[in-house]
C-alpha cells in the first residue's frame, strides 16, 4: 500500500469499468448492496511493478479479459512491437498449445521477418523505444512483446474501459471469471444501467445463438 502513495494513474486514461464491480460474500459483501465497490483482493490481478535485467522482458501475447494497459517507465529502457489485431498469430510465432517464445530469441527469428518489404502492411508492427518518464499505451487485443536493453524498472495497470469491443471484452470476463463477471455485471445494473443494457443484449444474442461460453455460463441474473 505505500508503494501505491508513490503515484497516480495518468489522467488521459479511462475510468476502470472492473472498479464497478460488486465486492464479494468473502469480502464482506451483502449480496448486491450497491455502497460498495470491488477491491484489488476481489477482482482479476491488474497491477504490477516490472523489474528485469537487460535481454528479460515479456514474450508475445495478448493481455488478459480484454483490457488494454499502460506501462510508464521509471529506469532503463525498453524495446516494444505491437501488432494490429487482423495479424495471423501464428505467422509472428504465437501458436496455439506451444510455449511462449522469450522475447530475445523472438527478436532473433521474427523481427527481419515482420520489418521486411514483403511483409503485408496491415500486418506492420508499431515500433517502439522507451525511455525513463514515458508512457506506452497497449490497446486490447493488440499482440505485443517487450525487451528490456538494460535494468529497467517500471509500473503498469490493466484496465477495463468502455472503448473498443466492450462486448469482446464481456465474453472474455464470462469465459474466464465467471464469479467476477456476475459481480461485475450486478455493478453496472446498480450504477451504469446503459452498460447493462449492452451486456444483456449481447448476452441474449449469443444465448440464441447457443455459443458454448453463453451456454456454460447461463443467464444474466437482474
Amino acid at each position: 500500500s505505500v508503494l501505491l502513495d508513490e503515484y497516480t494513474v495518468p489522467q488521459c486514461f479511462s475510468p476502470d469499468l472492473f472498479d464497478l464491480a460488486l465486492p464479494s460474500a468473502s469480502d464482506g459483501g451483502d449480496d448486491g448492496g450497491t455502497d460498495d465497490i470491488a477491491t484489488c483482493a476481489n477482482r482479476p490481478p491488474y497491477r504490477w511493478i516490472l523489474i528485469g535485467p537487460a535481454r528479460s522482458g515479456t514474450g508475445l501475447h495478448v493481455d488478459p479479459l480484454w483490457t488494454n494497459a499502460w506501462v510508464t517507465v521509471l529506469q532503463g529502457r525498453k524495446r516494444w512491437l505491437l501488432f494490429p489485431p487482423c495479424t495471423p498469430p501464428e505467422t509472428i510465432g504465437m501458436i496455439e498449445d506451444q510455449p511462449q517464445i522469450p522475447s530475445s530469441v523472438w527478436f532473433r527469428d521474427y523481427y527481419e521477418k515482420v520489418t521486411s518489404v514483403d511483409w503485408p502492411e496491415e500486418w506492420r508492427p508499431v515500433e517502439v523505444l522507451q525511455c525513463p518518464g514515458e508512457t506506452v499505451f497497449v490497446p486490447n487485443g493488440w499482440p505485443h512483446l517487450v525487451l528490456n536493453l538494460e535494468l529497467t524498472v517500471a509500473v503498469t495497470h490493466n484496465y477495463a474501459s468502455e472503448e473498443g469491443p466492450f462486448e469482446r471484452m464481456w465474453e472474455e470476463v464470462a469465459t474466464e471469471e465467471i464469479d467476477f463477471a456476475r459481480r461485475w455485471y450486478a455493478g453496472m445494473l446498480a450504477r451504469r444501467k446503459r452498460l447493462a443494457d449492452r451486456v444483456k443484449e449481447y448476452h441474449s444474442n449469443t444465448l440464441c445463438d447457443k455459443r458454448e461460453w453463453a451456454l456454460r455460463y447461463g443467464d444474466l441474473r437482474e
